[in-house]
């Protein structure tokens, strides 16, 4: 050739290899914009085969995902049908070596190359090709494209491959975090749904509880009154001293059940739901010891009733002294005392100590001789309206529906506790602790 000819072809040939270059860039650029927007797998699979086609002039191009140990043929672009919807070992096909070596792969004649299975390419016109990783990090698949003739891929058009190879995984990626998104946006709307149906219900119980404490104020209103008069009544009754033992007996009934209707008319309205919180005892200097013989007193005509005794036991100076709310604190001992009795065996025995202990708690012990109460239950004895039934124990709805409520109501707002504990040789016993 003249020396001079050759001069001339090495100058076109470079702004030839330029266009192609540049050409190549523009269809690479489109290419990875249409696979960041695709919306599912099956697109994304088809953007990508025939990108590296179009960019190689290759005959032919697959899209490979791995699928566990086997190289599943998901998408073709090619002169004939290759292999697509096909799957293989990754030990016996070329997309599977460049997974597992997270490296590309350029084979000039298949007949030659001892990774390419020859029974599964003879029947087709592949006779050279190139096979890139999706993800070299950690492969999710392959693009391979394939020459009818013989053929070595370029650096170039490799690169260009793995360039479009790398775009896909991030296409791939986004098609997971979208899917994701999509998912958390469902969930946060059937959230938003749970919440704003938990409001409406919780708006309604919060109306519901309302009426209920106002029925419940308006029911303990007319308790109250009669049952002062009743009171009033069975006290100037009782004062005759020429009552005749029978009446004194029947009257003493009366007096009880008339003081149980009126205790439970107070524990109704001091438990109600407007007033926790609210319960501020008003403190003043009392001695608990002559406040538990007045209510032993006051329980003494109904325990007769039934046969039962109410002892006081020493354990305490003969006046123990404490700051409380005089009028609560009776009416904890009374729900107490009143309860063990109701609990109680006929002819059985409540006991009732008082004692101080470190400084500076005084404590109160109420014990009976019933079935006592299962340690399961304990949690849920002070509950409102809380009737615990436990026949595998001997018990029979224990419980007085609000006054074992307001006892822990009380004492806690003195800065105290209640608490059910074990009793030797059976039994409930309640523990009262209180600051002194």
């Amino acid at each position: 050739m003249n020396p001079n000819a050759a001069d001339d072809l090495a100058r076109l040939s470079g702004p030839v290899l330029s266009f192609r270059e540049n050409h190549s860039a523009e269809r690479l650029l489109c290419a990875l914009q249409e696979l960041w927007r695709a919306p599912d797998l099956q697109s994304i699979a088809r953007i990508a085969a025939r990108a590296a086609r179009e960019l190689t002039g290759a005959d032919g191009a697959s899209f490979v995902l791995r699928d566990g140990e086997l190289c599943h043929y998901v998408q073709e672009d090619a002169i004939s049908s290759l292999w697509q919807g096909r799957r293989f070992p990754m030990s016996s096909c070329l997309s599977g070596w460049v997974m597992q070596h997270r490296s590309p792969a350029v084979v000039d004649d298949i007949a030659l190359d001892p990774r390419i299975p020859s029974e599964v390419y003879r029947p087709t016109f592949v006779r050279s090709m190139a096979m890139v990783p999706v993800h070299a990090r950690a492969p999710l698949g392959a693009i391979g494209c394939y020459w009818g003739s013989a053929r070595v891929a370029t650096a170039h058009e490799v690169a260009l491959l793995q360039a479009l190879a790398d775009g896909t995984a991030v296409a791939m990626e986004n098609i997971v975090l979208r899917e994701c998104v999509e998912k958390a946006q469902a969930r946060m709307s059937e959230l938003d749904a749970a919440t704003r149906d938990l409001a409406e219900r919780c708006g309604a119980l919060a109306d519901s509880q309302r009426q209920n404490d106002a029925l419940n104020e308006l029911l303990a209103h007319d308790l109250r009154s009669p049952a002062a008069g009743i009171l009033l009544t069975a006290r100037v009754r009782l004062r005759d001293q020429d009552l005749p033992e029978r009446e004194r007996r029947r009257w003493s009934r009366v007096l009880c059940s008339a003081e149980l209707i009126q205790r439970t008319a107070m524990n109704l309205l001091d438990t109600s739901s407007r007033r926790l919180g609210t319960l501020v005892p008003r403190l003043e200097e009392i001695d608990l010891t002559a406040l538990l013989e007045e209510v032993a007193e006051i329980l003494e005509p109904f325990a007769a009733s039934r046969g039962q005794r109410i002892e006081l036991r020493p354990g305490a100076p003969r006046s123990c002294r404490l700051r409380a709310d005089g009028g609560l604190l009776r009416r904890v001992l009374q729900n107490l005392v009143d309860n063990a009795l109701r609990h109680g065996p006929a002819l059985g025995a409540v006991y009732v100590e008082a004692r101080r202990l470190d400084a500076p708690w005084v404590e109160v012990v109420v014990r009976d001789e019933g079935p006592g109460i299962p340690v399961h239950l304990r949690d849920h004895i002070f509950d409102r309206y809380a009737r615990l039934d436990g026949q595998d124990a001997g018990l029979s709805s224990v419980g007085r529906g609000l006054g074992l409520t307001f006892c822990k109501l009380a004492v806690e707002a003195h800065g105290g506790r209640i608490e059910v504990r074990d009793n030797e040789g059976g039994g409930s016993c309640f523990c009262v602790l209180l600051p002194a």
